[in-house]
């Protein structure tokens, strides 16, 4: 319009410059909300290369590939495994010592329980360990889940201890190859122990005297042994404290460590040796696949096999 001060249309309209996407410009931060392609780890170091930065592509380092496994690196230090192992093994460890020294209340006779009190002492015996086998879990959900490192979820925390999911397949092998593992040695021990007369008693075997005088809280035990324990110790032992030992020692080392101490927590002398084999076994196939899942089954079933031999007693005239 004449003698207006609007000033004239500009042709054509100009527009806000084009946003690059993330990666085209180096250095340029990623749109709030805009995918980062591609997609990284869930947590540092899974898979087991080194983690890349936003925009670039991968950088495969074979050596750490090599050294973490398919558990990957971490998040949490090895410094927080120690914590978490000492705070978790020594008061359960001076437990059994106690229990230990304490004199048997039957004084060493045995007499069936009543049906009401044999009960209530399968109700205790549950209950104890869900609490027993509940300690294991709270120094991994405690450093890879409350105290996770900055950038990571919970869900991330998680996949960190093992709860992934697992190659079938591969997996399933594993757990045939390490069931007959574990049921040689056992046979083999056993002919050891029967040809040297050696003088040692298993909990199991413990538990074999005890089904006839108290088979109710015996079974509750059995309960507990096959779908409590195998979860809350594997969670601790193959997912917190094998994949936090990586994080300072070579597999080698952390192999038989886990394995060693999860022999001694079980405070059973005479089947050392067998958990030994045991504690061996899983930490391979934590290394080799990743997920504990595995590990739980198998763990899962050398019990269940144990439960079976104990309860079919009953059946015995």
């Amino acid at each position: 319009m004449s003698g207006s001060n609007t000033p004239p249309p500009i042709y054509p309209p100009q527009s806000e410059p084009p946003v690059p996407a993330p990666g085209a410009s180096p250095g340029y931060p990623p749109a709030p909300g805009y995918p980062v392609y591609p997609q990284y780890p869930a947590y540092p170091g899974y898979p087991p290369q080194p983690q890349a930065q936003a925009g670039q592509g991968w950088s495969p380092n074979p050596a750490e590939a090599a050294h973490y496994g398919q558990v990957g690196r971490v998040p949490w230090s090895l410094r927080q495994t120690v914590i978490g192992a000492t705070l978790t093994i020594v008061p359960w460890l001076a437990i059994i010592v106690v229990f230990q020294l304490l004199p048997s209340a039957t004084g060493g006779k045995l007499s069936r329980l009543p049906t009401a009190v044999d009960l209530i002492s399968g109700l205790v015996a549950l209950a104890f360990t869900a609490i027993v086998e509940g300690a294991f879990v709270l120094a991994p959900l405690y450093f890879a889940v409350w105290r996770r490192a900055p950038g990571l979820s919970a869900r991330d925390g998680l996949r960190a201890l093992g709860l992934r999911k697992a190659p079938l397949w591969p997996s399933v092998g594993w757990v045939v190859l390490g069931f007959v593992i574990v049921l040689a040695a056992s046979v083999i021990y056993g002919l050891l122990v029967e040809h040297f007369n050696l003088p040692l008693q298993t909990n199991g075997q413990a538990l074999e005297n005890q089904v006839r005088y108290a088979p109710i809280t015996v079974t509750a035990t059995l309960i507990g042994a096959v779908f409590v324990a195998p979860f809350c110790e594997e969670l601790f032992f193959r997912g917190y404290l094998f994949g936090g030992l990586l994080r300072g020692m070579n597999v080698w080392l952390a192999v038989p460590l886990s394995a060693l101490l999860f022999t001694l927590v079980h405070g059973d002398i005479g089947s050392a040796a067998l958990l030994l084999v045991i504690g061996l076994v899983l930490a391979a196939m934590r290394y080799r696949l990743g997920s504990i899942w595995p590990g739980i089954a198998l763990h899962a079933l050398n019990n269940g096999l144990a439960a079976v031999s104990v309860l079919l007693i009953l059946t015995r005239p």
